[in-house]
């Protein structure tokens, strides 16, 4: 069937689409092969998401139940309301007469009880006067007169004027005003018996006013100062369920408790009277009767609730999802497979399949539980049906997901695009309340602008399904409540029209902005660089001199550029030329016109400096990085335009950035494999074969995040080889490796290099002279020498060197004596540590003999151990063209010398102490914050939108209704409605009645309304009346109707809108008007409000008054913008050891912390509050803004405190926001769920809440500002206290105090405080119990692990195998008093290290004495980094103490701390940070001034090699910097005992010689160093005593003259065989290397004969190694055969050693070695 489809329907369209480009791809067959291809480079593509997210459980049950959980709170809610059934109920005609009475005897009670207290009349205490004007027209005055006839117990007052009449009612308080428009009216006409003169000519229209105050005076529901709300058809403070339940006939507005429809009825039907000269029908009001249905109490709370849990609900997958696709582009995975033709298109649908999958399984949930009938029958939505639901949430889904990879579109930090998606996703929720709240006013281009935001759309789409479920009917329409006047709801088909727009507009802007982003890493486009499309056209001169010269020749050493000419037989399988990266206009240019060949079926080796450009050049050659200009060609290919078919060619082993962490092993090399283009199947053959050869078996189905660094970066190799690459690229990963699983890793290369080409970027001369076939060494971005191992060492060595290892008592100048009698011309290369190196040159080599001889007898008046002859090895060639530029400017020793001055100066000033130390201190912390603060750009800016939006989306009422509003006229004509919907009905047929029914149609008709003409039996009872299908639907659909009888018309009106009755009255007043006076009639009548007396206007009313909003809105943006300020502390978690170990106490860094969390939240809060207060202009309050300060500052401090507690756990930053934000999140959903526009509603359960508390406090605050203001005010205070007895609200009775009473805050800040203090002490508690606490148990006597069957012998054997020395160390430390303990560094007392039941460390027994150097020896995970960190606390021990400088860790830990310097493996300094402002930081903690400390850091900076980037961030500094940054930190301050667990690994030669330099400087000013990553030979350099753990013990702990043994060492290293033709077969070659002749057999032969007593110790495929024993032959003899007969035995470079490393450290690695490779 897919094949059908695919001939059918997609060829066609690629056919037409390429035809232009290429012809030939229109055949059937191409076409269907590329569909293919991209359908399953789309399913494997969406595997590896799936499985990355099924193997994160936890996260995936977030992902996929937290909308449906969060949707249960509905649920809850429904299961708790008491569901009443509600019968229909059928309301009879409005006695007005009776309604008036009542008015007036009301309004005369307060007339007594005011002059009983002697105060005046006021807006709500009027006089009975009903005042009219202008009375010069006699007609009006008939009018009024008749009308008084109706009006009784009211006085009629007229007036000259309008104007005149509307300053007596605001002065003298009258009841009412008339105000008549004379129009065309005559001021004299004739009237006879009350009626118009027969003779009379008036033109048939009349316009008048009724004035009232804008204040009511009756109050039902309601309270004092509500107002008739001219400027809203819709009830702005009540629901429309409350209002269609609301048993009042007398809708919400009041015209018949005020009176107006009754003065509306007297003047209009005495007009028509007069006008008529006959008698009219009666005309009555009635209320449209209201259907029986299931009443809950709840349903307004759900409707408010349904929106924010839906959106809150998605809101925690869509954070995923985005942090998600982010990290992977931090990883560079996307660069890469998007060079593996998976492209930026491919890898949009595969995460928006796979973010849609998981929110769909979501939306389906929810659709089940707001269907399942939870109470009774009563489902959340009963009319919707579920189709309706799903189509919804789907399509919502839909608009999600493209939004959520619009936003990672914009972003390459995980953390940055978290908390921008989180504000984001708030603030496109936030225009949903200013449409809400003010749909009245709202502007049409505002709506449209929402409608670009799927939660906005979202929650006017529940709106409108809400409103329907209000009203019961037969069938579902997509329709909710939308009368005719009020603005439209977004209806469900046009909101899903809308997220379907929306959705393809984010796709198409997501592309674009992830292809302009792949096209050049930093966002820029990829130029356009001319390049050859073919090899062919490659513009390589003649192969002789294809290396072109590298701009202007510099003068001097490293200007001679002399390379190995290239053998013709050899193909070029990468070619460079002129290759230039720079990644900023004012940097220097990481590679500068770079040219370079690689040859097929060779293993090339590339070294150079820290810095120097080897990895940018890496990933240019595997396309992840695009270069400013050159030409780049990779097995023919171009790799700018052929980037795909270069790419095939490439296995990359460059760092963890191409793994996933939450793979499996297999997984992931599985993935690679297919991407590779491998089947299934082979792919398991790859992974069984690699996993076998690099012994990852064991670990296949663990998690690439659990596994060990040695594990990740045996991967790393596993997936470069895994499908079959003929070219692999292996950055320097392997640096921090052990010997054995480098010897894994040389055997694999080894093995595989026939058949590939390899590049290995190497700082390891020792790998390099294993591995490579061919050696290139670059600086500074320039190619200095390239070729061979020989050619190298041929051109560029010279003479021999003679390294001796120095005893305690070593005599340098003896030495030298010794030596300068042979050697007149003697230089020293290097004296570092214990080992001094000397140059020997060749042309005295025939007196080699007899200096060797005399040095052999001098050994002990010397003081030295053992010495060593080599030849000029890669180390020599490395320092001479291999250091950066800035190293010549001052060789080690004078940078060395310059250092050692600025120490003495600063030494001689000394540090500051007490007060002053803890003031700098101080300043440093505040500084390192400000720095971490200042560097968060996009997030300020984020921020400072957020801000803008919530306050414009608060304060959204003022916009639009203006400060102090007043009420404007409204007129009860049919031109303020629009698209009428009325009913109209004949309760007879008489002629009479028939008229009206087509006047009243056609009255309708001219205003373009709709009227439903209702089919009534005569003489039968009104259709409203009748149980009839109409009466579901006549709330939410009619505003009005007419049942037309002969006497008697009944107006009926809707009590949901507010001026549905007098619109209502004179549309009927029209119809009679036409019918009895004149078929052209027409009568206005306009309700004008006068200003304001009362002070009652200052807030407009709206659906979520201002407490409301303000609570919502600033809770929604600042919980999220105090968990983005605060975040940063959890990020810099890691560095905070860092700050601990300069003595800075938790005191001083948890004050720091807080002050300048504090003064960031307080400017922040000043902010809001000046907002405020300028909305709360002129009405200020100085205490509402000081509460409002407050409790924005305990809101910001309760989030920042929950961000210090969660930044001491071991949780991921991201993963913290996310649970700070789902914790806020709940309590702002409460209150919107809880909390209407009443104080009773507040809930004291959810207080534990704080952002609920927060909501509640604003929320108490601003309703208590108002009701205070009012009940200010003298006539509401009156009226409240005397008047109403205090059951009206305001209730000014009771005091509104801010802090006490009813409704004061008092709790609420207590239970704030709270929020605060709690997580602060936690935090405390936390930090002082892992930092200033080490509790241990006691040292156990023996083992606690039990013995494993399965272990090998000498595993068994172990415990029996302990050498002397442990059991003298142990000895030695248990004998050590308290004062004998402080003349040592350190003590580890029996320490060890279990998780569980998994031991790492068993026993650990170790002195440190003062200025002495310790290497621990041993195997990756052994346990060498777990002591490094136990003894500086970062790891507690299981069991055994610690002392450093005499102070026990466990007791006084705050004294260790300052004692100590460390420098981890895996440096994680915070990357926003200067290696200068981190260097300056840590100085003025350790109590150096800034003064001093500039020289210090520079001095540093200088010699380790990081000036380039001393003034750039350190996410621009490479691996080898940060750790010579690293070490830099980790020796300021002189620290008594030094851990450095990291270097030297990743760094280079020349670095690691200025580092053992300043190490052995620091010695000597007493610091005491504990490495953990040394080679033997650095170890022999640098350290007195080398302790090796195995298995997690220690099985020796020999002095330096203990690890020797008498003797001689012999390694001969062979010249590498010229590499095999790829059609060779692998068996010939086997064939060839076991043939008697060959250098190993030869070399065996000769040994046999020279050496006899010779004991070959290992054999290598390129080396062998001999132990010759001491009395069978001289060193001078040794190094004379060997020399003599070197070329004929093929051997490249040999050494020989006198005294070798002996006893159990030789016995122990060299058995195990071969152990472990069989």
């Amino acid at each position: 069937m897919l094949n059908i489809f695919i001939s059918t329907f997609i060829s066609p369209i690629f056919c037409v689409h390429f035809h232009r480009k290429s012809p030939d791809i229109c055949n059937a067959k191409s076409i269907n092969m590329s569909i293919r291809h991209y359908i399953d480079k789309f399913l494997l593509l969406s595997w590896r998401l799936h499985r990355i997210q099924w193997n994160r459980p936890m996260e995936l049950i977030w992902v996929v139940f937290a909308p449906f959980a969060l949707c249960c709170i509905a649920v809850i809610m429904r299961l708790t309301s008491n569901m009443s059934e509600r019968f229909n109920s059928f309301y009879d005609p409005i006695d007005l007469t009776q309604s008036w009475y009542d008015l007036m005897e009301t309004l005369t009670i307060r007339q007594q009880i005011t002059l009983q207290h002697n105060r005046s009349n006021n807006v709500f205490t009027p006089k009975l006067v009903l005042g009219w004007a202008p009375d010069d027209y006699n007609i009006f005055e008939k009018i009024m007169e008749l009308s008084l006839r109706k009006l009784k117990l009211i006085e009629l007052r007229s007036y000259t004027g309008c104007s005149e009449m509307k300053a007596a009612m605001q002065n003298e308080f009258l009841f009412a005003g008339i105000c008549f428009d004379q129009g065309q009216f005559e001021k004299k006409y004739i009237f006879i018996d009350d009626f118009l003169g027969k003779d009379e000519q008036v033109l048939p229209h009349i316009n008048y006013s009724i004035l009232y105050p804008s204040e009511l005076r009756m109050f039902h529901s309601t309270y004092i100062g509500d107002n008739w709300k001219t400027i809203h058809h819709d009830d702005p403070k009540m629901s429309i369920i409350r209002r269609l339940n609301d048993d009042s006939i007398d809708g919400h507005c009041s015209y018949v408790r005020e009176g107006f429809a009754f003065i509306q009825m007297a003047i209009t039907e005495t007009y028509l009277v007069i006008m008529s000269r006959s008698s009219i029908p009666k005309i009555v009001l009635r209320r449209f009767p209201v259907n029986g249905r299931i009443i809950d109490p709840q349903m307004t709370r759900i409707n408010h609730s349904i929106p924010i849990l839906l959106i809150f609900g998605f809101l925690f997958p869509s954070q995923v999802l985005v942090c998600q696709v982010v990290q992977e582009k931090q990883r560079q995975m996307r660069l890469f497979l998007i060079n593996m033709n998976i492209g930026n298109i491919i890898h949009f649908i595969c995460w928006y399949c796979k973010g849609l999958v998981y929110m769909l399984i979501s939306s389906i949930l929810i659709m089940g539980v707001v269907k399942v009938p939870w109470n009774a029958t009563e489902t959340i939505f009963k009319q919707t049906p579920w189709y309706i639901i799903l189509l919804v949430l789907v399509t919502y889904n839909v608009a999600a997901t493209s939004f959520c990879l619009l936003i990672a579109s914009f972003f390459k930090s995980s953390a940055v695009a978290l908390r921008v998606v989180t504000v984001v996703w708030i603030i496109t929720y936030l225009p949903f309340f200013v449409i809400y709240n003010n749909r009245e006013k709202i502007d049409a281009t505002v709506t449209y602008i929402s409608c670009a935001f799927p939660n906005t759309v979202l929650a006017l789409i529940c709106q409108s399904l809400l409103e329907r479920e209000m009203f019961s009917g037969k069938q579902w329409v997509d329709q909710g409540y939308a009368l005719s006047y009020v603005a439209e709801r977004i209806r469900v088909f046009q909101g899903i029209y809308i997220f379907l727009i929306t959705t393809v507009l984010y796709s198409a802007i997501s592309i674009y902005m992830d292809v302009w982003h792949t096209g050049e890493t930093g966002g820029r486009r990829r130029k356009h660089i001319s390049a050859p499309t073919h090899s062919g056209d490659f513009t390589y001169q003649d192969r002789e001199d294809s290396f072109l010269p590298q701009g202007p020749q510099p003068v001097g050493v490293k200007a001679t550029k002399i390379y190995e000419v290239e053998p013709s037989h050899r193909r070029f399988k990468i070619k460079i030329k002129k290759l230039c990266k720079r990644y900023a206009n004012n940097t220097r240019g990481a590679l500068n016109s770079f040219t370079w060949n690689i040859y097929e079926n060779e293993v090339t080796v590339l070294m150079g400096h820290n810095g120097c450009g080897k990895t940018t050049l890496l990933k240019i050659l595997a396309g992840l990085v695009e270069p400013t200009r050159g030409v780049v060609m990779v097995s023919d290919f171009n790799i700018q335009t052929e980037r795909h078919d270069a790419s095939l060619q490439l296995g990359l082993a460059l760092n963890d950035d191409l793994l996933s962490p939450d793979l499996t092993v297999n997984d992931q090399i599985r993935f690679i494999c297919m991407v590779k283009g491998i089947s299934w199947n082979d792919s398991s053959e790859e992974i069984e074969l690699y996993t076998q050869m690099l012994q990852l078996t064991n670990v296949r189905y663990t998690k690439i995040k659990n596994l060990t660094a040695k594990e990740k970066s045996l991967l790393n190799i596993c997936c470069a080889f895994a499908g079959g690459s003929p070219i692999i690229l292996i950055d320097d990963i392997h640096s921090d490796l052990d010997l054995i699983t480098q010897n894994l890793i040389c055997n694999l290369i080894n093995e595989e290099k026939f058949k590939r080409t390899i590049l290995l970027v190497s700082n390891s001369t020792a790998l390099a002279s294993h591995l490579a076939d061919r050696l290139a060494i670059m600086s500074n971005g320039e190619l200095k020498c390239t070729g061979s191992k020989p050619f190298l060492r041929n051109m560029y060595g010279h003479g021999f060197r003679l390294t001796c290892i120095k005893g305690k008592d070593f005599d340098l100048s003896e030495l030298q004596t010794l030596l300068s009698k042979y050697l007149p011309n003697l230089t020293v290369e290097s004296d570092i540590g214990n080992k001094i190196t000397y140059v020997l040159e060749t042309k005295y080599e025939d007196r080699y003999p007899n200096l060797f001889d005399d040095l052999e007898d001098e050994m002990v008046n010397l003081g030295i151990i053992s010495f060593r002859i080599r030849d000029t090895s890669l180390d020599e060639i490395f320092f001479r063209f291999g250091s950066e530029d800035g190293d010549v400017n001052g060789e080690p020793t004078i940078l060395l010398d310059d250092l050692k001055v600025v120490y003495e100066d600063s030494d001689s000033v000394g540090r500051v102490k007490g007060a002053k130390l803890t003031k700098m201190r101080i300043l440093a912390l505040l500084q390192t914050r400000y720095i971490l603060n200042k560097r968060q750009i996009p997030m300020k800016i984020i921020h400072a939108l957020a801000i803008l939006i919530a306050a414009i989306c608060t304060f959204s009422s003022l916009i639009f209704f203006g400060k102090d509003y007043q009420l404007v006229p409204i007129s009860f004509n049919l031109t303020q409605i629009r698209n009428i919907d009325a009913f109209v009905e004949m309760m007879s047929s008489s002629l009479d009645v028939l008229e009206m029914q087509e006047f009243f149609i056609e009255l309708l008709f001219w205003y373009d309304g709709h009227v439903k003409i209702l089919k009534t039996m005569i003489d039968s009872e009104f259709y409203l009346l009748l149980q009839t299908d109409f009466n579901r639907v006549v709330n939410y659909r009619y505003i009005f109707g007419a049942s037309l009888d002969t006497n008697i018309i009944t107006v009926w009106y809707n009590n949901i809108p507010l001026h549905a009755a007098p619109y209502g009255l004179n549309l009927v007043h029209n119809v009679v008007a036409r019918r009895f006076f004149n078929d052209e009639a027409s009568i206005d009548v306009t309700l004008e409000p006068l200003p304001f007396q009362a002070h009652v206007n200052a807030l407009p009313q709206t659906p979520f008054s201002l407490g409301t909003m303000m609570a919502i809105n600033f809770s929604f943006i600042f919980s999220n913008l105090w968990m983005s300020v605060a975040i940063s502390s959890i990020m810099d978690h890691h560095f905070k050891k860092q700050q601990y170990l300069t003595g800075m106490s938790l005191t001083v860094y948890s004050f720091c912390m807080f002050v300048f969390d504090f003064i960031r939240v307080v400017l922040l809060t000043l902010m809001i509050v000046i907002v405020v207060s300028f909305y709360f202009n002129p009405r200020h309050d100085v205490h509402l803004y000081c509460w409002i300060f407050l409790a924005h500052t305990f809101n910001g401090f309760s989030v920042v405190t929950l961000s210090y507690l969660l930044g001491v756990l071991p949780i991921e930053p991201n993963s913290a926001f996310i649970a700070i934000s789902s914790f806020n999140a709940l309590g702002i959903i409460m209150f919107v769920i809880t909390v209407s526009d009443y104080l009773v509603d507040m809930n004291g359960i959810f207080q534990l809440l704080p952002q609920y508390t927060f909501a509640e406090v604003i929320f108490k605050l601003v309703f208590l500002y108002e009701y205070d203001f009012l009940c200010k005010d003298s006539n509401i205070n009156f009226l409240s206290t005397v008047v109403e007895k205090c059951k009206v609200l305001p209730n000014c009775c009771i005091a509104y105090n801010y802090w006490s009473g009813n409704f004061g805050v008092v709790i609420d800040v207590i239970m704030m405080v709270v929020a605060v203090v709690v997580p602060l002490v936690i935090f405390l508690v936390i930090e002082y119990y892992t930092l200033m606490r080490c509790k241990c148990q006691t040292v156990p006597m023996t083992s606690k692990r039990k013995p494993n069957p399965s272990e090998s012998r000498i595993d068994r054997q172990a415990p029996h195998r302990v050498d002397e020395s442990v059991l003298t160390e142990r000895s030695l430390i248990e004998n050590l008093n308290d004062k004998e303990r402080s003349n040592y560094a350190a003590i580890c007392h029996g320490i060890g290290k279990s998780y569980g039941k998994k031991f790492v460390l068993i026993r650990f027994d170790l002195i440190i004495p003062h200025s002495e150097c310790v290497g621990l020896m041993g195997y990756n995970n052994c346990g060498k980094s777990t002591i490094a960190k136990m003894i500086i606390g970062d790891l507690q021990p299981s069991y055994g103490r610690i002392w450093i400088g005499g102070y026990n860790t466990q007791k006084e830990r705050a004294k260790c701390y300052p004692l100590l310097g460390y420098c981890s493996q895996h440096e994680s300094l915070p990357r926003d940070f200067t290696p200068y402002e981190l260097l300056i930081i840590q100085s003025m903690m350790h109590g150096v001034s800034k003064k001093l400390a500039t020289p210090i850091c520079e001095g540093l900076s200088h010699l380790l090699g990081f000036q380039s980037c001393y003034r750039q961030l350190l996410k621009l500094c490479t691996t080898g910097q940060i750790r010579r940054i690293g070490f830099a930190l980790a020796i300021l301050g002189d620290p008594m005992l030094v851990c450095i667990d990291g270097p030297p690994g990743g760094i280079d030669p020349n670095g690691k010689r200025t580092l053992f330099s300043l190490t052995s400087y620091m010695q000597s000013r007493g610091c005491s160093f504990l490495y953990s990553n040394l080679s033997a030979l650095d170890c022999e350099r640098l350290c007195q005593r080398a302790p090796i753990l195995y298995d997690g013990k220690v099985w020796t702990v020999g002095s330096q003259r203990e690890r020797y043994r008498r003797g001689y060492e012999l390694e001969v290293r062979f010249k590498r065989k010229a590499n095999a033709d790829i059609s060779t077969a692998r068996s010939t070659w086997d064939r060839i290397n076991k043939f008697p002749v060959s250098p190993h057999n030869k070399l065996i032969l000769f040994v046999q004969m020279k050496f006899p007593e010779a004991i070959l110790q290992q054999q290598h495929d390129n080396a062998m190694v001999y132990y010759i024993p001491r009395n069978s032959i001289s060193f001078a003899e040794i190094f004379q055969i060997i020399r003599k007969d070197a070329f004929e035995l093929n051997i490249e470079d040999f050494y020989i050693t006198r005294n070798i490393i002996g006893g159990m450290h030789s016995h122990l690695f060299d058995s195990t070695i071969l152990r472990d490779m069989k």
